[in-house]
């Protein structure tokens, strides 16, 4: 049995699987439409070797999950909106599982800069060490600006993430920057747009 075969029926699977998330009415259209993209892209020469070929049909199911899940929150969201636009005070909700992997990002890079000034403290003389500093206020002064200015933040008041970021030297805005910050409005598709 050859590969493609395999990998298109995987492929396809993948394609139905995030489908289901779909409204009805388009699910079986856009199922079709999405499946019929995969033999193009195992087929496509030019792109060799083959292992690549089967790599990009499975980022291409791995885009479209990403996409369906967006959409569905998007219209689950547009039903909620009145009751979960504020949450305390400005702070909007996100899932759990965002939560964890933002905080577990914000702690990975707060251990390194740590370890990086302990290593440095160790090798370097100590005037070396306090040119840090600088960089350290002027990251939290970056911080508190950007809350100041930020129309919402996630999980916290703005006067809690102030504190936060004031009385931890960076590490209270690597946490605010990781967990707490959000980020620009992306713009709406083209289609989305409203009369």
């Amino acid at each position: 049995m050859s590969r493609a075969p395999r990998v298109q029926r995987i492929a396809e699977w993948l394609i139905h699987a995030a489908c289901r998330r779909l409204p009805a009415d388009v699910r079986a259209e856009r199922c079709r439409e999405w499946a019929a993209e995969l033999p193009a892209i195992l087929d496509d020469q030019s792109i060799r070797p083959s292992f690549l070929r089967a790599l990009r049909a499975l980022t291409f199911c791995a885009g479209i999950s990403r996409t369906t899940r967006k959409l569905s929150r998007f219209a689950r969201a547009g039903s909620r909106r009145s009751r979960n636009s504020q949450w305390r005070t400005g702070a909007t909700r996100t899932r759990p599982p965002d939560v964890a992997i933002r905080t577990v990002v914000g702690l990975a890079v707060w251990l390194v800069i740590v370890a990086g000034i302990v290593t440095l403290g160790r090798t370097l003389p100590g005037w070396l060490v306090t040119l840090g500093l600088p960089l350290a206020i002027g990251f939290d002064a970056f911080c508190l600006v950007d809350i100041a200015r930020a129309a919402q933040v996630r999980y916290l008041p703005k006067w809690a993430w102030a504190l936060i970021c004031l009385i931890q030297t960076p590490g209270g805005g690597i946490m605010y920057m990781s967990i707490g910050h959000i980020g620009r409005p992306r713009p709406a598709p083209p289609g989305d747009a409203k009369p």
